[in-house]
């Protein structure tokens, strides 16, 4: 029988990076949202800087996920994680940012 590409054993470092920083990000988008309905859309600069924060460490997790995926080593399923996590967290802070904007 053929093994499954995702009951690998080993997983690509680059992955593994990319989801700690996907789940960093993500941290700190749901502290920004969090802290601007506390203030009532008049916070303190720190939830303008958790959602810079968490817009940039989401696009270094992506630079990480596309190099993982130009590995070998590892399987699919980590890759597959920190690919989606990042790209949701930097779809979110994108069209924050874009609804802040209008």
């Amino acid at each position: 029988m053929k093994e499954s590409a995702y009951k690998v054993k080993n997983h690509s470092t680059d992955a593994i990076i990319s989801c700690i920083f996907g789940g960093i990000s993500t941290c700190f988008i749901v502290g920004a949202i969090i802290m601007s309905y506390y203030f009532a859309g008049k916070g303190p600069v720190m939830v303008g800087l958790l959602g810079i924060g968490s817009f940039l460490l989401s696009i270094a997790g992506i630079v990480f996920t596309i190099s993982s995926w130009k590995s070998v080593d590892g399987g699919l399923l980590m890759k597959r994680i920190s690919g989606v996590l990042n790209g949701i967290v930097l779809c979110i802070t994108v069209i924050f940012y874009v609804l802040g904007w209008v």
